[in-house]
């Protein structure tokens, strides 16, 4: 790759573009020149395209209403035929943000240096590997039209000091033409509002969806009540999102739910997230909270409150959302990716508000990345049991707590931001293992790290761990918070955690972290042991001011150690917080700001 080309975009996400590692081409690619990363000579040969018929021929100015495919192909060279190797793509549009290397269906951001790159597949490797590395790419309908595209394919064997790559990127521009709304009928499962909506078709939605169905961004689609996607666990279906829809709600009890056995494939992309946000959202102002319910999945992971003995734990959902739960931990509810929620928790009685998403009984084959929700009159984000991962949360302005969990939730999150609303926001975290019966199995036991957790004023509380719950917690910041950064409650947190503040059973840990508030630790003179003793016998704590500029770390926080992850779901970093600097702002150009 190019490492003297910086500031490079952000490119769409291969899950919404439609990735596959083989494709048949009819004519001739144009070649590519090849590099070493080392110096030395290769026979491996590069060529790749892109094309509006299938490969006949190859274009490098496409109309931004045309669709088109970009492709490639590997010739290895002949002394790796056969060996276990890696392949690797990074895509850059220029002006728009940094390197993206594709990994695992999803563009990540790369900074330029090579040791930090990831595979996006490793195989033995074939004398020829053929790459489809977008396929239907409409420029209009992904908010791409007018930029130019730079793609970089390469592949090693042993190590990165190996890497063959191709010098000369494929290399195509979109039009700059205005996008013209066209005349599209709205989906099959949906109705056609007599008014438009930023001069956009309205597709509105309601009732029971048993169908699959495709919202694109040329229709602006409007939630009219409780909306189901299938039925719990029958007459599954999809509902498939594209890169910059926007979705909206009235005012009062309109809310999105995914059951059981249906899925939700929402990829959006940093330069066309997808919006769900209320009607009138043009007069919203930083005080707007509330004014929809929001999101909720409900999947077959395994939750906890059943009685001891129960072969198949299901519980059911706030505001009868449906039930959740199940034998299936690696259960898949699709994809959230660059998605924005705004002005969710709509209350459905004075006791009982929807979050603004809420993951329940959800499994782990399920992808949450890049997601922010914004203004909840309750939760940002709860998870309700299950195992659900997620990267990449922002969690602003919301008015009850940013990141609750209970019902025995086993997750794995990583790089978080939490910025409270001024004199309202509660917790950061809030966390439970299950309200009913503290020891309830499967115990909540999340594995967090990298979050940066930013108390506004009276927003008083940092992270309550109470009732039981276990967690381990690394890379943290948290400051700002009036009351207190982290309170431990309740026997049966402190007796997970160990018989004394020394004596640790490895349930609920915390390490490598700093905590800046004017009250550190809740302690009680009842509580089994020290919360300041436990928090300082663990490796890398520290306590004392920090130095954010925004969200993002200044050299006191850089300076501090970061823990080591034996974990391959967390990305390992030299630095604690949710984002280390500038040049590694995952949440630049995408996330709403007030």
């Amino acid at each position: 790759m190019n490492y003297k080309v910086n500031k490079l975009a952000s490119a769409i996400a291969a899950a919404t573009l439609g990735f596959s590692s083989l494709t048949v081409l009819a004519a001739p690619e144009p070649a590519l020149t090849p590099i070493s990363l080392n110096g030395s000579p290769t026979t491996a040969t590069f060529s790749g395209g892109a094309s509006t018929d299938g490969g006949n021929s190859f274009e490098t100015l496409f109309p931004a209403a045309a669709s088109f495919d970009v492709v490639g192909t590997i010739n290895v060279a002949t002394a790796d035929v056969g060996k276990p190797g890696s392949i690797v793509i990074v895509v850059a549009v220029p002006g728009l943000g940094e390197f993206q290397m594709l990994s695992g269906g999803f563009f990540l951001p790369w900074y330029g240096d090579a040791s930090t790159l990831i595979p996006f597949a490793q195989k033995s490797l074939p004398a020829q590997q053929k790459l489809t590395i977008f396929n239907d790419l409409v420029g209009q309908y992904s908010n791409l039209q007018g930029l130019d595209f730079y793609v970089y394919m390469g592949y090693y064997t042993n190590s990165l000091n190996d890497l063959v790559y191709t010098d000369m990127p494929i290399n195509f521009s979109i039009a700059n033409t205005p996008i013209v709304q066209p005349n599209a009928p709205c989906p099959s499962t949906t109705t056609t509002a007599a008014a438009k909506f930023e001069n956009k078709t309205v597709c509105v939605l309601r009732g029971v969806i048993t169908a699959d169905t495709h919202l694109t961004a040329n229709n602006v689609y409007l939630l009219d009540g409780g909306v189901f996607i299938g039925n719990d666990n029958t007459n599954k279906s999809t509902l498939s999102i594209d890169a910059g829809t926007k979705i909206i709600a009235p005012t009062g009890l309109n809310f999105l739910v995914i059951n059981r056995g249906s899925k939700i494939q929402a990829n959006g992309t940093s330069a066309a997230p997808i919006v769900f946000t209320y009607d009138d959202e043009a007069n919203a102002t930083v005080t707007t909270t509330g004014k929809w319910g929001g999101i909720i999945i409900n999947g077959n992971a395994p939750v906890n409150g059943c009685a001891v003995g129960t072969v198949l734990c299901e519980l059911e959902g706030e505001g009868s959302t449906g039930k959740y739960g199940g034998n299936q931990p690696t259960d898949n509810s699709g994809v959230l990716n660059y998605v924005i929620v705004k002005y969710p928790g709509q209350n459905i009685t004075p006791t009982n508000e929807l979050n603004g998403i809420a993951f329940q009984g959800v499994g782990s084959g399920t992808v949450v990345t890049n997601v922010q929700v914004h203004g909840s009159s309750d939760d940002a984000i709860e998870f309700f049991g299950g195992t659900v991962n997620a990267k990449n949360l922002v969690l602003t302005n919301n008015e009850d707590d940013s990141f609750d969990w209970t019902f025995g939730w086993n997750g794995k999150v990583q790089n978080v931001i939490i910025s409270q609303r001024t004199g309202f926001g509660d917790r950061g975290i809030e966390a439970d293992n299950n309200e009913f019966n503290f020891d309830s199995l499967p115990r909540s036991r999340p594995t967090l790290a990298n979050f940066t957790m930013i108390g506004k004023g009276a927003s008083g509380r940092g992270m309550e761990l109470r009732r039981g719950t276990g967690a381990n917690i690394s890379n943290f910041v948290v400051t700002g918070f009036n009351n207190y950064c982290l309170d431990i409650n309740d026997n049966a947190t402190f007796l997970n955690g160990g018989s004394s503040a020394t004596s640790l059973t490895g349930q609920l840990t915390m390490s490598n972290s700093r905590l800046n508030c004017a009250i550190t630790f809740a302690e009680s003179g009842t509580d089994p042991w020290s919360i300041a003793a436990w928090f300082a016998g663990q490796a890398g704590n520290t306590t004392g001011s920090v130095d954010l500029t925004g969200f993002i770390n200044g050299p006191v926080l850089n300076a501090l150690p970061a823990a080591t992850f034996t974990d391959s779901f967390f990305n390992q970093v030299d630095h604690i917080g949710a984002i280390k600097n500038t040049q590694s702002d995952w949440a630049s150009g995408w996330i709403y700001r007030d």
